[in-house]
């Protein structure tokens, strides 16, 4: 990354009592969401808490410009909950490789989560979304339009399963936690599509966050594996439908990560310890692996790569049976 100067102004910017939310998109990977009783999108906590302060999360000098494969891009990034969110090394990622990076959140994250983190990199665009409504989404990318214009990266890191459905049985999904998962988890992304697919030219690239889960029966993953695999199935469906336009959609499945939300799946913890000791590369999974796999898909480097799913698990989806040493 080279340094040059340029006032880091210019560089673009993003209910009733809320239940705790419960899944994180990969479980481990993406991001989690919201119920109906309040607004949607990723990770959030039982407490809310500042952000945590270091060297990735002080505001740009004056006057510093970067650049890299990015450079000149600009990228809205929906779902950071916190400085441990997928969404949140995405961002950065984006950020260090060179692109001006938005953001959107449910509405009670904004204020005390979203908004510092979104100036630590001299971004000014932050807004609140409920992705369950297709008029809010809108807004949000007509306010997008209006200040920053075009829009070449979108990043999808929203998912949400009632706690009650990753705990117990998967025949024990109630309808209207069945309804929650998929609307909030995988409509999203379709509605997202649609509506940024005006402001998105040629060599754009829009992904979305899955979990292996999608494709093997993992313990009390339940609901919300039955949405990634939808999840995925709308990825290559939308890939076909936007290619013609030149927009490339992707998925990144991610192995476990350590955010709030996985935290709130059933078993979270003895899977996440045992992950090391039998994924081939024998190490766990951070944000900023994940964040590495984006800047990929966001550059020119995938201009021929649509409707993938990318595996930044370590190699754990080749085992067919995992079995430490």
């Amino acid at each position: 990354m080279t340094v040059t100067k340029r006032s880091a102004g210019d560089t673009a910017v993003q209910t009733p009592t809320q239940p705790q939310p419960a899944v994180q998109a990969s479980m481990i990977g993406p991001e989690a969401g919201s119920a109906q009783s309040r607004p949607a999108t990723v990770e959030v906590a039982s407490t809310v808490a500042k952000p945590r302060v270091g060297h990735r999360l002080t505001r740009p000098d004056k006057d510093c410009e970067h650049t890299g494969l990015l450079s000149g891009k600009k990228a809205l990034v929906f779902g950071v909950a916190n400085d441990h969110s997928i969404a949140w090394g995405i961002a950065q990622a984006l950020y260090d490789q060179g692109a001006e990076v938005g953001f959107s959140s449910m509405a009670s994250l904004i204020k005390r989560r979203v908004r510092p983190l979104a100036a630590s990199i001299g971004s000014h665009f932050v807004e609140a979304c409920d992705v369950r409504d297709d008029d809010e989404i809108r807004r949000v990318f007509e306010r997008w339009h209006a200040r920053e214009g075009n829009l070449d990266i979108l990043v999808h890191a929203v998912a949400y399963a009632e706690k009650e459905d990753l705990a117990g049985h998967f025949a024990d999904t109630s309808r209207d936690g069945f309804h929650t998962a998929f609307d909030i988890s995988v409509y999203s992304l379709i509605a997202m599509a649609r509506e940024a697919r005006p402001y998105m030219k040629p060599g754009s690239s829009i992904m979305t966050m899955t979990y292996y889960g999608a494709e093997k029966v993992v313990p009390h993953y339940n609901v919300m594996g039955v949405a990634k695999a939808a999840l995925e199935a709308s990825t290559r469906y939308l890939a076909a439908d936007l290619g013609p336009s030149g927009i490339r959609v992707n998925a990144i499945s991610a192995g476990p990560v350590r955010t709030l939300s996985a935290h709130g799946i059933a078993g979270f913890r003895t899977m996440y310890g045992s992950f090391a000791e039998v994924t081939p590369l024998r190490s766990h999974i951070t944000i900023e692996d994940v964040g590495g796999t984006a800047v990929y898909l966001a550059s020119s480097l995938s201009g021929q790569t649509t409707g993938e799913t990318i595996y930044v698990d370590g190699g754990f989806n080749i085992l067919g049976l995992p079995v430490a040493e």
